[in-house]
């Protein structure tokens, strides 16, 4: 049965909030199985949508919304250069995580102060390791770690831990901005730790520390493109971006939006998805409980 974009989805597995979240035109947006979503994403990359320029719409729309929330032209115009916002980007080795560092790149252009956590691995994906390129030449920091530890000290330690499942070569360079991060409050911190391939990230020490970073910061954080909904949420996010339709999400009090990456209506008829765009004039739109 066709998954209805002007009725909610039912039994999406797991604890989740309401299988569907309206929008401000009456429309209630359905969550989607996981294994669905991926579904949608291999049809779109067939007729064209690739990964490289879903990444660069998904950095667009989070940064749009990155830059309202940390004040829009309050708080951003070429004469405040005095007052520029930090924001601190979590990333994993993974394609969520090059989301995040296209993300950052788009701040950094716009006058953001930008400081890129991410962890290094021996081996990265090519996407993870081609954003980090693009993004050194707004030549903003990028951190490899949480705490005080040498670049030796953290390179055997994430040695140890490469049961992750990464592809493509590594790059010595990317250890070219070894910095810890802020002790101090930073105005914005962008969550894109979690991978949907590989929930045992979760598991790892870098992982746990940029989490238990995050929440002691006392930064409200912004979370893109999370993971299925469990239980227990290791970042606590104040708002949610979830791209194209949502996930299941965990009951959480986080504010979920919605990103439109490009894929036209007949891709989601393709996987058996009746779609009627819920965006109007937007790109991205908040969702509520219906």
């Amino acid at each position: 049965m066709p998954h209805v974009l002007t009725e909610a989805v039912a039994d999406v597995g797991g604890p989740s909030r309401s299988s569907g979240l309206g929008v401000d035109s009456g429309l209630v947006v359905p969550s989607i199985p996981y294994e669905l979503h991926k579904r949608l994403l291999a049809a779109v990359e067939r007729w064209g949508l690739s990964l490289e320029r879903r990444l660069e719409t998904t950095g667009v729309c989070s940064s749009q919304m990155a830059l309202t929330l940390l004040g829009g032209p309050n708080r951003l115009t070429p004469k405040n250069v005095h007052q520029r916002p930090t924001v601190v980007l979590l990333c994993g080795p993974h394609i969520q995580g090059a989301q995040g560092v296209s993300c950052g790149r788009h701040l950094a252009n716009h006058g953001v102060e930008v400081i890129l956590f991410l962890p290094n691995f021996v081996k990265m994906q090519e996407s993870v390791t081609g954003e980090v390129h693009l993004y050194t030449r707004t030549g903003n920091k990028q951190v490899a770690s949480v705490k005080g530890r040498t670049h030796r000290e953290y390179r055997e330690q994430v040695d140890c831990e490469m049961s992750c499942q990464c592809t493509g070569e590594g790059h010595d360079d990317l250890w070219a901005g070894f910095r810890d991060l802020p002790t101090s409050p930073v105005d914005l911190v962008i969550n894109c730790l979690d991978c949907h391939e590989n929930p045992m990230l979760r598991e790892q020490s870098w992982y746990q520390s940029a989490a238990d970073w995050a929440n002691q910061n006392r930064a409200p954080v912004l979370s893109i493109d999370p993971a299925i909904g469990g239980p227990h949420q290791t970042v606590e996010a104040k708002w949610t971006l979830s791209l194209g339709l949502p996930l299941p999400l965990a009951e959480t009090e986080s504010r979920v939006y919605l990103c439109d990456i490009g894929i036209p209506k007949l891709v989601f008829q393709e996987v058996g998805i009746c779609y009627c765009s819920p965006f109007g004039c937007k790109f991205v739109i908040p969702l509520h409980t219906p």
